[in-house]
């Protein structure tokens, strides 16, 4: 093999083991790097799926509904059928948020749908101060509509986004503890209205003292929906 052959090999011997010698140097700092990258990238979608079940253990009160029955059933002498009837416009709700929550999701993210929800509902439970026994029906429409809708985007979007912040391997059990603590909500939910109806002398001053709670609760969840959603859209 000629002279200037045996050279260039040697050299490109030798460069390759210097490329190497330099892999390996540089190659602990470049894992501790991706390491404390993924380690924040972890962290980042830990606190955002923390928030998230924060946000939902506000939104999520079932004792509004629990309430809104006893108002119909025992306030208004409405028998169970009416009851169920007059509640409608609340509970149907989830066949319109369904698809609204996923095509403005696909867009914005879930916190853009999950701040609308909560100050929708916050307006709906306000709405509900105008309940009295002999309150005309197409009064509450709109807090029975605002509630429903506002509380179903809430609870959609709360758990995309408590699922989204979860790891791939662990997304079931993100949901499985979100679903707890919208149990939990709604336990506590119905333990404090009631206890708050149960110490007031009319029915109807309960109520207003429950609409007002709730909808501080709401107001309380859609700012701080606003700023999860500043933070995520910093981070990325």
């Amino acid at each position: 093999m000629p002279s200037e052959d045996i050279a260039v090999e040697q050299g490109s011997q030798e460069g390759d083991a210097e490329s190497a010698g330099e892999m390996v140097v540089a190659g602990p700092g470049a894992v501790q790097r991706v390491g404390d990258a993924a380690l924040a990238q972890r962290g980042d979608r830990q606190r955002r799926g923390d928030e998230g079940e924060r946000l939902q253990r506000g939104a999520d009160l079932g004792a509004p509904l629990f309430l809104s029955t006893l108002y119909f059933h025992q306030e208004r002498g409405y028998d169970a059928l009416t009851t169920g009837l007059a509640l409608l416009p609340s509970v149907c709700m989830g066949l319109i948020a369904a698809p609204v929550f996923s095509r403005v999701a696909a867009r914005t993210g879930p916190y853009v749908p999950m701040t609308l929800g909560l100050f929708l509902g916050a307006l709906g439970f306000l709405g509900w101060l105008l309940a009295r026994p002999g309150t005309a029906y197409p009064v509450l429409l709109f807090a029975l509509i605002a509630t429903g809708l506002g509380q179903t985007l809430a609870a959609l979007a709360s758990m995309a986004a408590v699922v989204e912040s979860a790891p791939a391997d662990g997304a079931g059990v993100a949901a499985a503890v979100f679903n707890v603590s919208r149990q939990v909500g709604s336990a506590v939910g119905v333990a404090l209205f009631g206890t708050v109806v149960a110490g007031c002398d009319h029915f109807t001053d309960g109520l207003h003292v429950s609409a007002a709670v709730a909808a501080a609760a709401f107001l309380t969840g859609g700012f701080l929906a606003i700023g999860a959603r500043r933070r995520v859209a910093a981070a990325t």
